[in-house]
């Protein structure tokens, strides 16, 4: 009896997946780049991803750029983000944001 019900999930498992048969429409590629490492590239797709971003090299790679799409429930994703000696700083209203800290700082520090 064990061995029908773990075949009978495995069944309706398979049937209830998601197909991905049809192919998603690339409906803008733009890309450019030359030898002194700029760059770029924007593009979109028939379900509404849109991504872009824009680098160039400057004691180390220098990047901007955007992407946006809407989540599985629904929710409009959309993130802006810059990259570089300061690290991957994203911005967007669906990051989370850190609490505010309990106390003021009083010490600064240099490294």
């Amino acid at each position: 009896m064990m061995k029908l019900l773990i075949v009978c999930v495995v069944v309706v498992a398979a049937v209830a997946a998601p197909t991905y048969n049809t192919p998603i429409p690339i409906l803008k590629d733009d890309r450019t780049q030359n030898a002194a490492g700029e760059y770029s590239f924007n593009f979109e797709t028939g379900n509404g991803i849109v991504r872009s971003e824009s680098g160039y090299q400057a004691d180390g790679q220098e990047n901007s750029g955007a992407f946006s799409y809407t989540s599985p429930d629904g929710t409009p994703v959309a993130i802006s983000f810059t990259s570089g000696a300061g690290g991957y700083q994203p911005e967007g209203a669906v990051l989370p944001v850190a609490p505010a800290l309990p106390y003021q700082r009083s010490d600064t520090f240099v490294h």
